[in-house]
C-alpha cells in the first residue's frame, strides 16, 4: 500500500511539472504597436515614441525621440510589467511600465533624477 501512494505521489508531481513547464508565455501582444509617450519631472516633459514589435517571437522595442530612432536595452515583460533601458542624449533610463486599459503608466529613472511616464496607443 505505501508502495501505491508514493507511485501516486510521484505521478502528481510529474503532473504538476508537466503544468508548470508548458504554461505559456504571458501575451504581449495587446501592446504591440506605436505609442505616445511623455515623461515628466521637474523640468519640461519629453515627447517619444515607443514600438512594440515581435520579432523571431519575442518583444522588442525602439524609441523615437528628436534625436532619431533607436533600440530599447534590457526589455522584459513579467507579470503584466514591461521594463527596459531607454536611450536619451547618450544616457540610459530605466523605464517601468504597467498597461492600464488603453494606457501605459509608470516611471523612469536614471541620470540622478526620476518622474513618471505615460502614454497611449497611436
Amino acid at each position: 500500500m505505501a508502495q501505491q501512494i508514493s507511485r501516486r505521489l510521484f505521478g502528481l508531481f510529474l503532473a504538476g511539472i508537466m503544468l508548470v513547464v508548458s504554461a505559456p508565455a504571458q501575451d504581449y501582444k495587446p501592446l504591440l504597436g506605436k505609442w505616445s509617450m511623455t515623461s515628466e519631472s521637474s523640468g519640461d516633459p519629453v515627447q517619444w515614441t515607443l514600438t512594440l514589435k515581435e520579432s523571431d517571437g519575442k518583444l522588442t522595442a525602439s524609441l523615437e525621440t528628436d534625436d532619431g530612432e533607436r533600440p530599447a536595452k534590457d526589455l522584459t515583460y513579467v507579470d503584466g510589467v514591461l521594463k527596459f533601458k531607454a536611450p536619451y542624449q547618450d544616457v540610459y533610463y530605466d523605464i517601468e511600465l504597467k498597461a492600464d486599459a488603453d494606457k501605459l503608466i509608470g516611471t523612469w529613472s536614471g541620470g540622478g533624477d526620476s518622474g513618471k511616464t505615460s502614454g497611449t496607443k497611436i
